[in-house]
């Protein structure tokens, strides 16, 4: 992993020689087509290399100070030690304080799509569980429990969505959110059944073969300065489900997904009782995406067709248990 002075390589700086020296072989030439998402840019490239053989990549560019190193350790630091980990390939990385990052990795779109639009399963639960248990694992209990000034933090950034929620629906959600904040607080100061967090875990990024569910590729972990990075493991697994799938199929497969997760997981002390207490915390805790999106008044307006539609899943969710 390059850092500090290493240079931050943009859709306009890709060359032939820096694509030979990242590759570990000659290139000869490559074709481009660049593409936008919300916090990056992309280029995708077709290289062709001496040997006649080509690869499919993509640079994936955030400039600027929005986030942190965490993508760039994501993919060359944190699951060294794992096996096979869930993750797309990444050739080359660097990040450069107050400058931004860059990752160069496989473009896997010909044999690959996310599920965005796809329906969930059963054995895409599965999947990606067991995908989530094996990089919970290498860092199981591995910190203390997150500072009470990085709790402040994530509460202060989603508070004025509470009112502005409850304005725009007619809910009353302020003493649920206030006994929420309570427990969390008090859950997130004991270390037990903590991890390094993805965070962020949609369909959007999750990647399986096409026509399969299986395996997963887990992508994009991208966390604000505000962002609850370590804390209870399990709160990847809902957020995963709840706000993200339709309320009959979470609620029939989220025990079996649970517990594919907490037998992959294999941690003996961490008990199934236990689970359930943090997974019904959890669930709850899925209530800060929609007053997150209404935390700022050009999302609560622009943002409200998602917002709507998880917060009646949470609360679905919620209900059930």
């Amino acid at each position: 992993m390059k850092d500090g002075p290493a240079r931050l390589r943009t859709p306009d700086t890709v060359d032939i020689d820096w694509l030979s020296e990242v590759l570990g072989t000659p290139a000869l030439r490559f074709d481009a087509s660049a593409e936008s998402a919300n916090w990056s840019s992309h280029l995708r490239l077709r290289v062709t290399l001496a040997d006649g053989s080509t690869r499919a990549l993509r640079l994936k560019v955030c400039q600027g100070t929005t986030f942190g190193r965490s993508e760039v350790d994501y993919y060359t630091q944190d699951y060294l030690g794992l096996a096979a980990p869930p993750l797309v390939r990444c050739h080359d990385a660097v990040f450069v304080p107050g400058a931004g990052y860059h990752l160069l990795l496989d473009d896997l779109a010909e044999t690959h799509h996310d599920r965005r639009d796809e329906p969930p399963t059963l054995d895409y639960g599965l999947a990606v569980a067991e995908a989530l248990a094996r990089m919970h694992a290498p860092h199981w209990q591995s910190r203390p429990a997150p500072a009470v000034s990085a709790l402040d933090r994530h509460f202060d950034e989603i508070r004025p969505g509470v009112p502005v929620l409850e304005r725009m629906t007619g809910l009353a959600l302020a003493e649920v959110f206030a006994t929420h904040e309570a427990a969390l607080r008090r859950r997130w100061a004991d270390p037990r059944g903590m991890s390094l967090l993805h965070g962020d875990l949609n369909g959007s990024n999750v990647l399986t073969p096409r026509g399969a569910s299986a395996p997963v590729l887990l992508l994009d972990r991208q966390p604000f300065d505000w962002s609850l990075t370590y804390g209870l493991a399990v709160h990847d697994l809902a957020y995963f489900m709840v706000p993200w799938w339709p309320e009959v199929a979470c609620a029939a497969w989220a025990e079996p997904v649970l517990r594919r997760w907490h037998a992959t997981l294999a941690q003996p002390d961490y008990d199934w009782a236990s689970v359930l207490d943090d997974w019904r915390l959890s669930v709850r805790q899925c209530l800060h995406v929609p007053f997150e999106w209404c935390s700022k008044p050009e999302t609560a307006s622009r943002m409200r067709w998602l917002w709507e539609t998880q917060l009646r899943r949470i609360l679905a969710a919620t209900a059930g248990i």
